[in-house]
């Protein structure tokens, strides 16, 4: 009886990680079959475009992420992953952070650490328009918990971004410098 509810164990592993790679590989289809790469741009929010980017978006936040990248969360396994979908992530990146969307609008150096929930916001919605635009992060940044970086902005190398900071669009943030706050201030 105990080799039946092993058995019946390892066959449900099994299920679980099909389906979430096989959830990956559905939405990672649909993102370059419906979307292709993302550029920066501004879209109306009633176009097609917008539609099926928030399509592939919905469906990635809804199935990919709690049934696959979640469980990638802080190991090199979850930068690969987001590298297919259009990532461009240096080496040595630590990841315990899903929330990117717009993927190919996302660029990350070496050595970054994006914790608890941080990360680049790539588009936002103003006055009924989709706005894209990039998020480049230097060499050996580190973004504490929740931190937010929105479209536009750029982090130097080695700067350091406290819990909750939200860096605003368009914002650069120096070389080896220290910023926290909501918007983002220097702290040293």
């Amino acid at each position: 009886i105990a080799h039946g509810y092993a058995a019946g164990l390892l066959a449900l592993a099994v299920a679980g990680f099909l389906y979430g790679l096989g959830s990956f590989v559905f939405v990672w289809a649909l993102k370059w079959l419906l979307v292709g790469r993302y550029r920066a741009r501004a879209a109306p929010m009633w176009t097609p475009f917008v539609w099926l980017s928030e399509a592939v978006t919905s469906l990635y936040e809804a199935i990919v992420v709690p049934n696959w990248l979640n469980y990638l969360r802080g190991t090199p396994l979850l930068p690969f992953f987001l590298r297919l979908m259009g990532s461009r992530i240096g080496r040595g990146v630590f990841m315990d952070t899903t929330d990117i969307t717009e993927f190919d609008c996302v660029e990350i150096g070496d050595r970054v650490e994006l914790n608890n929930l941080a990360g680049p916001q790539t588009h936002l919605f103003e006055d009924r328009i989709m706005k894209i635009g990039p998020v480049r992060i230097g060499h050996g940044v580190t973004v504490r918990a929740r931190g937010t970086i929105l479209y536009d902005a750029r982090i130097g190398d080695e700067a350091c971004l406290g819990p909750l900071t939200l860096v605003m669009k368009g914002e650069t943030i120096p070389p080896a410098s220290a910023w926290s706050g909501s918007p983002a201030a220097p702290s040293r």
